[in-house]
C-alpha cells in the first residue's frame, strides 16, 4: 500500500467521521424541536379543556338553578304556515337545539288559534303564531338565533315576550284624546326586525337565474323573476335555489302548460313547493339522527 492509498483512505475516513457527526446534530436538533412542539401543543389543548369545562360547569348552574327557582322563558314564533301542527313545531326545535345540548329544555308549545288536532274547545283555525317555554335560559338563547331561518319553507320569526302593560280601553282613550289628556298607549321602541338571512347571495341568484333562462330553449326570460322572487330565492341554500330555477325551466319547456296569468305569483308557488319539500326532508333527517343518539 503506497503513500497515496493511505492519504486518500484517511480523508474517506475524515469525510465520513464529519458527515456521521453532522447527521447526528441534525438528527438531535430536530427531536428537540419536536419535543419543544409537542410541549406547547399538550399546554394549549389542557388550556382547552379547562376553558370548555369551566364553561360547561357555568352552563350546568345556570340551568339547575333556573330548574329549582322554575323559571319558564318564554319565545314568541311568528310568520307560520296556517297548516302547521303542534307535532311540526316540537321535533323541529329539538332537532337544532339538541346540537347545543338543550333539546330536552324545551316546554309547552301553545298554539294561538287552535291546535290543528281537533281537540274539544280548540277546533279553530291555526293563526300563524306560537308562544313555546323553555325551561333553561340557555335553550331561550339558542331557540333565539333561529330568527329568520325556514320553517316548512317559510322565514319563522322568533322575539321574546314581554311583560303585558295595562293599556286602557277605546273609549276613555277617545274620551281622553277629546279632552286632550294623555293616552296610556302601549311601550313603544320595540327592536327593529331586522333583516331575512341570506342564504345565496344576489350575485349567485342571477348566475342560476341565467343559467335557468339559457337551457330553456327561449321559454323563459330573466324579466319573468321579479325582485320578490330573487329575494326569495336568496333565502335558499343554493342547491334548492338551483333545484327551485330549474322546476321553473322544466313547468316552462313542457308543450302541455297551461296558460298562466300572473307568472311572478305561479313560479313563487313552484319555489315555496320545493323549499317546503327540502325542509321536510331535512327535518326527517334529524329525527332520524335523534333517534339513532
Amino acid at each position: 500500500m503506497n503513500e497515496f492509498e493511505e492519504l486518500a483512505t484517511e480523508k474517506s475516513k475524515e469525510k465520513h467521521k464529519r458527515e456521521k457527526k453532522l447527521k447526528k446534530e441534525k438528527k438531535t436538533k430536530r427531536e428537540r424541536e419536536e419535543d419543544d412542539g409537542a410541549d406547547g401543543e399538550d399546554e394549549r389543548r389542557k388550556k382547552r379543556k379547562e376553558k370548555k369545562r369551566d364553561k360547561n360547569d357555568n352552563d350546568k348552574k345556570t340551568n339547575n338553578n333556573d330548574k329549582k327557582n322554575g323559571e319558564m322563558h318564554t319565545l314568541f314564533f311568528g310568520q307560520m304556515p296556517f297548516d302547521t301542527k303542534a307535532k311540526d313545531i316540537a321535533p323541529w326545535l329539538k332537532a337544532n337545539l339538541n346540537r347545543q345540548g338543550c333539546g330536552r329544555d324545551v316546554g309547552q308549545i301553545r298554539m294561538a288559534g287552535g291546535d290543528g288536532e281537533g281537540t274539544p274547545g280548540k277546533q279553530k283555525k291555526f293563526k300563524g303564531f306560537a308562544f313555546v317555554d323553555f325551561t333553561t335560559a340557555k335553550a331561550a338563547k339558542k331557540a333565539m338565533k333561529l330568527h329568520d331561518t325556514l320553517f316548512r319553507g317559510r322565514p319563522v320569526t322568533v322575539e321574546r315576550c314581554e311583560r303585558k302593560t295595562y293599556q286602557e280601553p277605546k273609549s276613555v282613550r277617545r274620551a281622553k284624546k277629546e279632552e286632550g289628556k294623555e293616552v296610556n298607549t302601549k311601550e313603544e321602541g320595540k327592536t327593529k326586525r331586522e333583516g331575512l338571512k341570506v342564504l345565496t347571495a344576489p350575485d349567485d341568484v342571477e348566475v342560476v337565474i341565467k343559467h335557468a333562462c339559457e337551457n330553456s330553449e327561449g321559454t323563459l326570460r330573466e324579466s319573468d323573476f321579479d325582485d320578490r322572487l330573487k329575494s326569495f330565492l336568496g333565502l335558499l341554500p343554493r342547491d334548492v335555489c338551483e333545484k327551485a330555477a330549474n322546476e321553473i325551466r322544466k313547468f316552462t319547456t313542457n308543450k302541455n302548460k297551461k296558460e298562466v296569468k300572473n307568472k311572478g305569483a305561479f313560479y313563487m308557488g313552484i319555489v315555496r313547493k320545493i323549499s317546503n319539500a327540502c325542509w321536510q326532508k331535512k327535518a326527517a333527517k334529524d329525527s332520524m339522527e335523534e333517534k339513532i343518539e
